[in-house]
């Protein structure tokens, strides 16, 4: 079976060398230049002044397996910040009561702070899915998500429900087959005719759903049969589904809403109209490669379907496929956050309460070992798993275009080749490190060769565990952290004091990855090119 090599870098070379993040980088260039000033004014002192800064800003910003000093600080101010405005509970609009209205019930600092909470608690959004609205929401055809987050570029998502790649049995030349076939699809978004720009894989491991067997069940169900036969038969269906688990698997493309778009969407049609039709043709052609992908069977999702998966992500005890009770513009269920998890309450379909607790985590590109890996390298994360785990695994992947990815990967072994010699003429020994980065960087340079037909490509991993008490949830912790150990994930970076929005990144609505930068070259040339003429066709 083929292999590539994952793992070595997290990001392209800094200002000073290395992986390190923009805010060491930005930190020291402001001290430098700083300090370059004190040290005019002050001479001896400002020089004093300036190291010690520069110590500061290094060890605060120094990486460690619970993050680094200035990430735990910012953590407890988002923290404190949240609790005092109210964000940390969240309950849907609709359910405010009519005494609620933002007036203080008494005098004072405190009564008007507490009043600001109760407001605040009610939203239409949960965090993380802030500004979903529906461009296209009509039953039985697919439905098209409209995203409008705060600070962030409007978009269009479709998700696709998909068989999975692995089937069964399956040789290791059909697995080389389907790796490559799912590789070729991500370059196809790379293309400059491509509006689609990123991709996200989800897998959702989940307790059976009975709901087609059921249906089937009564589909064939002899009038006469025997009652208490039903009854007894109804209870085995029961029994199996809350104690088997089985895999769903979701594909969710994701379309920027750019000046490209908008023109190509305004040459079908006016306004909102020429997006639907220009959207028709995409989920056509999306659904085609994603079929070309042996992803099997491949059915794009309708908006009562897509908020029947919602709705389960929140509370797994509600069936996956049942979307004929669902709220479409509001399938959220009321939450808490504390500081390493998010508690969704409400009512399971019997209508008894009940209560979930979900905790995510994100899969730290520096944390993955380097070495040789198959397409099955996170098997120990699904599959492989022997604990019934609720747990959501979301992959998301944006193509960058061949140019810039070759660009980057050259600049990047130019730099570490220079800091390796830098390193032999100092007579210390080479980081293993620094020698990891290089032998990925290499490798990248080789798959982006011109006429490869590869394109460069971003991407984050996010993983979502749900459980029905505390107890649970510490316990289904350890079990994926050994997991994630098995599949050569040194660490997964669990996102405190931010669990509700951290879960809307498994979630299949495309977000929870920054978008990828690109070169000013890209930029400028992408603006000389314009979005065509008018009169074009």
């Amino acid at each position: 079976m083929q292999t590539r090599t994952l793992g070595g870098e997290a990001g392209s070379r800094g200002f000073f060398g290395g992986t390190q993040g923009k805010t060491r980088t930005v930190g020291l260039i402001v001290v430098g230049i700083a300090g370059a000033v004190a040290t005019i004014t002050l001479q001896t002192p400002g020089l004093i002044a300036t190291v010690v800064a520069a110590a500061v800003v290094y060890v605060a910003t120094m990486r460690t397996h619970r993050g680094s000093p200035l990430v735990r600080f910012q953590a407890r101010q988002r923290w404190a910040e949240r609790q005092r405005t109210g964000t940390v509970d969240f309950a849907p609009v609709a359910t405010r009561p009519d005494d609620v209205d933002g007036t203080p019930r008494g005098r004072g600092r405190a009564a008007k702070a507490q009043a600001a909470r109760e407001w605040a608690r009610y939203r239409d959004w949960p965090d993380g899915a802030e500004g979903m609205h529906w461009l296209q929401r009509g039953r039985g055809e697919p439905g098209i998500a409209w995203h409008t987050p705060t600070g962030e570029d409007a978009y269009l998502s479709v998700a696709f429900a998909v068989e999975g790649q692995i089937r069964g049995m399956e040789s290791d030349a059909f697995l080389e087959l389907a790796m490559t076939s799912w590789g070729a699809m991500l370059a196809r978004l790379g293309s400059k005719g491509s509006l689609a720009k990123r991709v996200q894989s989800l897998t959702r491991v989940v307790p059976v759903d009975s709901a087609y067997h059921e249906a089937w069940v009564w589909s064939q169900l002899d009038d006469a049969a025997p009652r208490t036969l039903v009854e007894s038969y109804d209870e085995v269906v029961t029994r199996v589904s809350r104690s088997g688990l089985m895999q769903r698997h979701y594909v969710v493309a994701r379309w920027p809403l750019t000046p490209d778009f908008i023109a190509e969407a305004a040459r079908r049609g006016p306004a909102q109209e020429g997006w639907r039709r220009l959207m028709k043709a995409q989920i056509t052609q999306v659904r085609s490669q994603l079929k070309g992908a042996k992803l099997g069977q491949v059915t794009p999702v309708s908006a009562a379907q897509l908020a029947a998966v919602l709705r389960h992500m929140q509370q797994p005890s509600w069936p996956i496929d049942q979307a004929a009770d669902v709220d479409i513009d509001a399938p959220w269920a009321p939450s808490r956050d504390e500081w390493s998890a998010t508690v969704t309450s409400g009512v399971d379909p019997d209508g008894n309460p009940e209560q979930w607790w979900h905790r995510t985590a994100l899969l730290p590109i520096e944390a993955f070992e380097t070495g040789p890996r198959t397409s099955l390298w996170i098997a120990p994360l699904l599959s492989q798993l022997p604990y019934p785990i609720v747990r959501t695994l979301s992959l998301q992947t944006e193509v960058i275009p061949a140019a810039d990815a070759r660009r980057a990967a050259r600049t990047d072994v130019t730099t570490d080749l220079a800091d390796l010699e830098a390193q032999k003429e100092k007579g210390v020994l080479t980081s293993e490190e620094l020698s990891a980065g290089l032998a990925a960087a290499r490798a990248r340079l080789d798959d982006l060769r011109p006429g490869s037909g590869h394109h460069g490509a971003g991407w984050a991993g996010h993983l979502t565990i749900s459980a029905r008490s505390r107890e649970e949830l510490i316990e289904a912790r350890a079990r994926i952290e050994e997991a994630a150990g098995n599949a050569g994930i040194a660490s997964l970076e669990w996102l405190d004091t931010q669990q509700a929005a951290a879960s809307a990144c498994t979630w299949p609505l495309a977000r929870g990855m920054a978008p990828v930068g690109r070169s000013t070259g890209t930029t400028v040339r992408g603006l000389l090119a314009g979005t065509g003429s008018k009169e074009a066709m």
